[in-house]
């Protein structure tokens, strides 16, 4: 049976020229069909997320592993697979949609951040990390709930709160992913990234809306 990295090689690959052939077309088409294909860049990448299991659990024999383990084990990643689609979700509603429901998908998006929380406190060891970390996020939300209502005021609507919430959240787990040891940078480098992606999304909507 092929082992396990020329599995996970091969398909790595390929999401990356899939990828990469998206990232050049969706710069030369127009923006509605645009969209389209960055809904497609996200559902493979969550196809990828879920391809990873397939391919433990297909080499767990050779391996020595026990899918019990892989399933059910705390540092198996399951918990960002489920981040990943709850972002699938998320981005049908705020980039599939003819008509983008953003409140929705500001929601789910929420659980994503959710489920990526969690799997940093189930790969914490430390007890005192875990604390720090719930404390921290919480006064970070009321921190940044604050700036929100000082900047928006009277505007300051459903949509925002929530928004601000996810928001502050997202950067509390880019802030705390690297504790969890092997994965924790590539996931801490990925959260940011994504938080630079909403930087540039909060200020068009607050040009837009607010």
């Amino acid at each position: 049976m092929l082992k396990r990295k020329y599995l996970l090689g091969a398909t790595a690959v390929l999401f990356t020229a899939f990828e990469s052939i998206m990232f050049y077309l969706i710069h030369i088409v127009n923006a509605e069909p645009g969209n389209h294909l960055r809904y497609f860049c996200i559902i493979a990448a969550t196809t990828f997320a879920w391809l990873t299991l397939f391919i433990r659990l297909i080499t767990a024999k050779t391996e020595g592993e026990k899918i019990s383990d892989i399933l059910f084990g705390t540092s198996s990643g399951n918990l960002i697979r489920i981040a990943m689609i709850f972002t699938l979700v998320a981005d049908y509603y705020m980039v599939a949609l003819d008509e983008a429901d953003n409140y929705t998908g500001v929601k789910v998006f929420l659980g994503t951040q959710l489920f990526i929380l969690l799997h940093i406190l189930a790969n914490d060891n430390s007890k005192k990390g875990r604390a720090i970390n719930i404390i921290s996020r919480v006064f970070l939300t009321a921190a940044v709930l604050a700036i929100a209502y000082t900047i928006l005021k009277d505007e300051l609507d459903s949509m925002a709160i929530i928004a601000v919430i996810y928001y502050a959240n997202l950067c509390a787990n880019a802030i705390f992913a690297h504790r969890i040891g092997r994965g924790g940078i590539v996931l801490t480098v990925g959260l940011i990234l994504f938080a630079l992606c909403d930087i540039n999304v909060g200020f068009s909507a607050l040009n837009e809306v607010y």
